[in-house]
C-alpha cells in the first residue's frame, strides 16, 4: 500500500470508487476524516431537497435509504450544491458508492475463510466513542450531541461504529484474500492515461511518505499429528452419518462447524469457479445436488460439502468445517522455528534457503515486499520496524493467521529504509500508475459481483 493520486478524470467509470479505496487502502488522511463523526453530522449542511427515509435501491435482500445517502456526503464532507441539477447528479454518485460497497461486503460475508476479530472491532469502537466523549466537558452536553447528529445515545453511537469498522475490514480482507489466492484480476493501464493525468497534477505533487522494504519469513503454527487425525476422524464419523442423511446437513452445520457460516447451517451461497479455494472448488462444481461430498482438506481445515442448487456456472452450497486443534505445544514448536529462521539468517544463510525451510508458502502472502509505506504497516509490523535501520533483521512477533485462527511468526529483514519528502516525477508516475491499475482493476471486480447480486435502483 502506498500514497495514491485520484485517477478521477482519467478513469470516468472508476471515479467514485476513491472513497472506497481509501477504506480499502487505510488512505490516513481519509481516515482521519472520519474520526469525529458527531460534530460532521452536527454540522454538515442536509441534502434538504431530497426527501428522506425513501428506498433508494436494494442490494440483495438490504435496502439503501436516502437519508444512508446524506449520512455518506456528511462522512466525505463533501459541500451540498445548491441547483437541484447538481443535486441529482451527487445523489446518483454517492448512491452507486454505496450499491459497491454493499455488493462487497456482502459477497466478503459468505467468504468463510474471512476471520474478523470482533474484540478488535468493540476495542476500536470503544476508542473512538472514548475519543468524541472527551471532546465534551459533561455526559449531558456529550448525549444532547449525538442525538443532534442522529445518533440516539453512546450504545447506539457505538454500535453503529463498530457495523461500520467492521465493514471497512470485510472488504479490506476480502481483496487481500483475493489477491493471496490469486484470483484478483490486474487490469493493464494506458500509458497516455497516466502521462495525461501526471500533467493535470504536476502542480501539486505530494510528498512522499516514509517507506520501508522487506524480506519476510512467516513461519505458521500447525497443529499436531495427534490433533490432526482427531480432526479427520470426526469429519470421516460427520460423512459417515450425513452421507444416509444429507438432510441433516443444515442442523449438523449449526451444531459442530467451525467457521463464520455455522449459524446459517453451512450456507455458502451462491458461487462461480474460481470464488473458493481450488481444492474446495473443484469438489463443489463436481457433486450433484443433495449429495455429501466426502472429506477435502483445504489450509482451513477439513471440509463437507453439499450441493442445494445448481444453474448455468452456479452452485448454491453448504459446507461444514472442522479444525484440527493447535494447542500451546504448536505454538511453541513454530516460534522456535521463528528463533532459529532468525539465528540462521544472522549467520548468513541465504533467504532462499530459509524461504524453502520455513515461510508458509501456502497463505499466498509475499515474502518479497519491495516498497510499503511505514504509515500503512499493520500494527505488529509497525511496532517491530519502528527505529530499525536498513539491513536490520527483526523479530519473531506474532500475527493473525486468518486460515487457521491461530497465530503464525514472522521475521524479517528490512531491504529498504527510505524517509518522507518531496515525490520526484518518475515516483509520481509510478504512484500515479499503482493508484489507476488498483482503481480499474477493483471496479472490473465490483462490475462482476454487481452482475451475479441483485440490485434494484428505485430513484
Amino acid at each position: 500500500m502506498r500514497m495514491t493520486f485520484s485517477p478521477a478524470r482519467s478513469a470516468p467509470r472508476a471515479a467514485h470508487l476513491l472513497p472506497l479505496l481509501a477504506a480499502l487502502l487505510l488512505v490516513p488522511s481519509v481516515r482521519a476524516q472520519a474520526q469525529d463523526p458527531i460534530q460532521q453530522r452536527a454540522s454538515a449542511a442536509p441534502l434538504s431537497a431530497l426527501p428522506l427515509d425513501r428506498i433508494a435501491a436494494v442490494v440483495g435482500t438490504k435496502v439503501i435509504l436516502v437519508s444512508d445517502i446524506e449520512a455518506a456526503a456528511v462522512a466525505q464532507q463533501i459541500a451540498v450544491p445548491p441547483d437541484s441539477a447538481a443535486r441529482a447528479e451527487l445523489l446518483k454518485s454517492l448512491l452507486e458508492q454505496l450499491i459497491d460497497v454493499e455488493v462487497l461486503v456482502q459477497r466478503a460475508e459468505l467468504d468463510t475463510t474471512l476471520v474478523i476479530d470482533e474484540d478488535d472491532i468493540n476495542g476500536m469502537a470503544d476508542e473512538q466513542v472514548s475519543r468524541a466523549r472527551a471532546n465534551f466537558p459533561s455526559d449531558a452536553e456529550f448525549r444532547a450531541a449525538l442525538l443532534e447528529a442522529g445518533f440516539g445515545s453512546p450504545e447506539e453511537f457505538k454500535r453503529r461504529q463498530s457495523e461500520q469498522l467492521r465493514r471497512d475490514r470485510l472488504q479490506s480482507r476480502y481483496i487481500e484474500g483475493l489477491k493471496r489466492d490469486g484470483k484478483f484480476t490486474t487490469v493493464n493501464v494506458n500509458e497516455k492515461d497516466v502521462t495525461a493525468e501526471l500533467e493535470r497534477q504536476m502542480d501539486n505533487l505530494p510528498e512522499r511518505p516514509a517507506t520501508i522494504g522487506f524480506q519476510q519469513i512467516l513461519v505458521p503454527t500447525v497443529a499436531g499429528e495427534a490433533s490432526k487425525a482427531r480432526a479427520r476422524a470426526t469429519i470421516d464419523s460427520l460423512f459417515r452419518i450425513l452421507s444416509d442423511r444429507p438432510q441433516d446437513f443444515e442442523e449438523v452445520a449449526r451444531a459442530v462447524s467451525q467457521d463464520g457460516a455455522a449459524e446459517q447451517g453451512g450456507d455458502l451461497g451462491w458461487n462461480r469457479r474460481g470464488i473458493m479455494v481450488p481444492e474446495f472448488d473443484r469438489v463443489m462444481f463436481m457433486l450433484n445436488p443433495n449429495i455429501v461430498s466426502p472429506p477435502v482438506e483445504t489450509r482451513f481445515g477439513w471440509h463437507l460439502i453439499r450441493v442445494d442448487r445448481v444453474q448455468p456456472a452456479e452452485v448454491k452450497a453448504r459446507h461444514i468445517l472442522i479444525r484440527a486443534e493447535i494447542d500451546s505445544a504448536d505454538y511453541e514448536r513454530a516460534r522456535a522455528d521463528a528463533d532459529s529462521a532468525r539465528a540462521m539468517w544472522e549467520r548468513g544463510v541465504p533467504f532462499d534457503s530459509l524461504r524453502q525451510l520455513f515461510h508458509d508458502e501456502r497463505s499466498g502472502e509475499d515474502a518479497i515486499v519491495p516498497e510499503v509505506a511505514s504509515a500503512e504497516l499493520p500494527e505488529p509490523y509497525a511496532k517491530a520496524v519502528e527505529g530499525q535501520p536498513q539491513g536490520a533483521i527483526v523479530g519473531p512477533f506474532a500475527i493473525a493467521d486468518q486460515a487457521s485462527g491461530a497465530e503464525k511468526f514472522v521475521v524479517m529483514r528490512l531491504t529498504r529504509v527510505s524517509p518522507a519528502g518531496k515525490m520526484t516525477v518518475d515516483e509520481a508516475r509510478q504512484s500515479l500508475r499503482r493508484s489507476m491499475q488498483q482503481a480499474y482493476s477493483i471496479r472490473r471486480l465490483l462490475d462482476t459481483l454487481r452482475r451475479q447480486t441483485y440490485v434494484s435502483v428505485r430513484i
